[in-house]
Parts: C-alpha cells; structure tokens; sequence
C-alpha cells in the first residue's frame, strides 16, 4: 500500500511540475519518426516534412488553463522567428470537431494540428510539453509546463539552439 501511495504521489507532482530537459542520447535521432500528427483535414504531416527547419512542437489541450495561458507568448514567439528557419506547431489529441471549435471561439494565429501518437507514447505526462527540434530532426529541449515564450530570453534562447 505504502508503494502504491509513493507512486501516485510521484505521479501527481511530474504531473504538476515545470520541468526542462536537455536530450543529448541517441533516442533523439529517432523523436521526430516517431511522432505520428494529421492536419485538421486527417492529412498525414510528417516532422520529416520540415527539414531544413528547427520545429517548436507544443502539446496542449482547449482544456488545459496553463496551455491557452501560454498560447498568446506562442504568438510573440511565432512573430519573432524567420519562418523559413523555424516552423511551429500546436498539436492536441483531442478530436478535431473540439479543436475546430476551440479555433472557432479564440482568435489564434497558430498552426494547430492533431496528435495522432498518444502523448504518454511521447514521454508526455503533463501539458503543455513543447519540444525542440533541431533542423537535423534530433529533439534538443522538453519544456514541461506553461512558459512565456514570448520574452526576450525565451527568444534568443530558441534562435540559439538553431544555430
């Protein structure tokens, strides 16, 4: 019993904290193959699509309070990057009838999509998780947690990691 509470407290405080990790192994060279995401027409997309570019891809949830919170700095980001060097992405397994709706209702410039993997298969236990992609495909940063992205550090810390 003493096990089981452990772990259901280990559980629920990953789930409620921010977290950053840094992957330097080779599971990276593998991460963007392995995502599986659809537009919001049910069209395949693959990350491979994107190389050449470093891809911010942010898992969230219309549910999730600390996901809409951050959407906003999303946009600072997005405005900010060169799109030729940068691609962004908003990825949500929700059905897509709820995400076209959550669209409908807010006033966001972003490119959501449908997360086909399930987020647990991504290492995902808590939203949003952004992860960074390098130009190569190999995963450079997990951002667990709601961030401003839009800061000035947030910024030139991204514009770094591409370089």
């Amino acid at each position: 019993m003493k096990l089981l509470i452990g772990m259901l407290v280990l559980l629920i405080t990953t789930q409620c904290s921010n977290s950053k990790t840094t992957e330097n192994n080779s599971v990276e060279n593998n991460f963007a193959a392995g995502i599986l995401l659809a537009d919001l027409n049910s069209k395949e997309i693959k990350l491979s699509d994107y190389k050449g570019k470093a891809i911010i891809l942010n898992v969230w949830a219309t549910w999730c309070k600390p996901c809409i919170k951050e959407l906003p700095s999303m946009e600072v980001l997005q405005d900010n990057l060169d799109p030729n060097e940068f691609t962004l992405l908003f990825a949500s397994d929700e059905e897509v009838k709820r995400i076209n709706k959550f669209i409908d209702k807010n006033s966001y410039d972003l490119n959501f999509i449908s997360l086909l993997s399930s987020p647990e298969s991504l290492g995902i236990f808590s939203l949003p998780t952004t992860f960074i992609i390098s130009k190569e495909g190999k995963l450079l940063v997990t951002e667990s947690g709601s961030k401003d992205w839009g800061s000035t550090e947030s910024i030139q810390e991204i514009k770094n990691l591409s370089k």
